[in-house]
């Protein structure tokens, strides 16, 4: 009877909570530009504070500072970790925002405003879901730490060394990164990891100052020599052309594949979402999951070279650029793949372009269908909506589960969550539906009774 009392209280604060969730979106906490770290800091630390944590936050060398609460309501019982972070991705383009994106607004059944998703509304979902416990029982019935970091979005370079300098206190029997999504109809879904991310800046410097574009037929130009490198690195249907580049990469279980054949993924919604015609890998929905989580990735995040701007400027440009982001599936590890990287474009006659590696820190992980979080995870599903959730065996993105599986030795999962598959994460126009808010909350209260 608690526990429907609970979801009950949950669905009766959920206006109030998004609310907060207003507050909490209307820091433009940008890390990529080191907006509004440390007033958004203080804000979580205070919010864990009134829902009667203990919190502190904890700087770090460099970076923006860590806050940490935890509520231990009985040593003997279990405890779960909640991994957030309080920073957002940059807007542009600007003029496709349909409000303004830190001014959330509440229309037509959605959330509005940057960070909704990602993963700000995730903590106000966590956070409801304690006072809901707190609200019929006077407290969880686990113990519960939180902990909120700021260069998520930038691959967390500075949390590391938080993690290594404070293992004890985030020690915990199962811990949730950020949080899962919901598809299309509904249907929640939880992740057992993360693909990890290499991301790299490569340059082509063919001289050392832009020339008139009359001295093309002898003069080198960088954009061409580095779309040419570019076009070594992986074949029209995705596939990552450098030796030795899979060898690590792991393969699908029969157990994990059982659980993506009873998938509702539709690819048809995201086409919808995206305005995109057709998929690499054609139109089969079990086939394009199974690609989509299994299969590294090359992607051109941005080119930049000579004049762009309005007109006309007939330049041969010096310096050409390109940001590319590849993302690594379980056992593949960052150190490795660039060194690989680096040999092929050296065999390739491309030694002369630069790699600049970014600071991220975020490598892949994954762990067992068995695990106690998970179980949980599931149970909790069925107490919120009646049916299991998507079980897939690591999310799509880049996040902190290798900190926490590998260098704390706590198992995580993604989720349960507020967001939904058309949620435009790091794209205009983030949002989240109500529905998905209410569901979450709920998901995650019930969870709490199964760890």
């Amino acid at each position: 009877m608690a526990l429907s009392d609970v979801l009950g209280r949950v669905e009766a604060d959920a206006e109030k909570a998004l609310e907060t969730l207003k507050e909490y979106c209307r820091f433009p906490t940008i890390s990529a530009h080191k907006r509004a770290q440390p007033e958004t800091a203080a804000f979580v630390r205070r919010l864990l504070a009134e829902n009667g944590f203990e919190a502190r936050e904890y700087p770090t060398e460099g970076g923006p500072n860590v806050v940490f609460g935890q509520m231990i309501v009985d040593e003997r019982k279990p405890t779960l970790m909640m991994y957030q972070h309080y920073d957002v991705q940059p807007v542009d383009p600007l003029n496709e925002w349909k409000h303004d994106p830190f001014d959330p607004t509440i229309q037509d059944g959605k959330f509005w405003g940057r960070g909704c998703g990602d993963t700000k509304g995730n903590l106000i979902m966590q956070l409801l879901a304690v006072q809901a416990w707190r609200a019929v029982e006077g407290r969880p019935p686990i113990n519960l730490k939180f902990v909120v970091e700021g260069e998520e979005e930038v691959g967390s370079p500075h949390f590391a060394s938080f993690v290594h300098a404070n293992k004890e206190i985030l020690k915990a029997d199962g811990a949730t990164i950020e949080g899962g999504d919901h598809l299309h109809e509904g249907t929640p879904k939880i992740e057992l990891g993360c693909k990890g991310i290499l991301y790299v800046e490569m340059v082509s410097r063919t001289a050392s100052v832009d020339q008139h574009s009359s001295y093309a037929a002898i003069a080198p130009n960088p954009a061409w020599r580095l779309m040419h490198a570019l076009m070594t690195l992986r074949d029209a249907k995705g596939r990552i052309k450098i030796p030795g580049w899979y060898e690590d990469a792991r393969r699908p279980t029969a157990r994990e594949l059982r659980f993506l054949k009873s998938s509702v993924f539709s690819s048809q919604a995201l086409k919808g979402f995206w305005g995109v015609k057709e998929f690499i890998g054609g139109d089969n929905d079990f086939e394009l999951l199974k690609h989509l989580i299994y299969s590294p990735t090359c992607t051109i995040c941005g080119f930049v070279s000579g004049y762009i701007e309005q007109g006309t400027k007939t330049v041969n440009p010096a310096v050409a650029k390109a940001k590319i982001d590849f993302r690594l599936v379980p056992n593949m590890k960052q150190e490795k793949q660039l060194a690989k990287l680096r040999e092929h474009l050296k065999a390739k006659g491309f030694g002369d372009i630069e790699l600049l590696p970014a600071a991220e820190k975020l490598e892949s992980a994954a762990i067992s269908l068995s695990a106690r979080v998970v179980k949980a995870a599931i149970k909790g599903s069925v107490d919120a909506y009646s049916r299991e959730p998507e079980v897939w065996p690591w999310s799509i993105g880049a996040s902190a589960h290798g900190f926490f599986n590998e260098v704390v030795g706590v198992p995580s999962i993604s989720g349960p969550g507020v967001s939904y598959d058309g949620s435009n994460f790091h794209a205009p126009n983030e949002n989240i539906r109500l529905t998905d808010f209410v569901g979450g909350t709920k998901h995650m209260a019930a969870m709490f009774a199964h760890l």
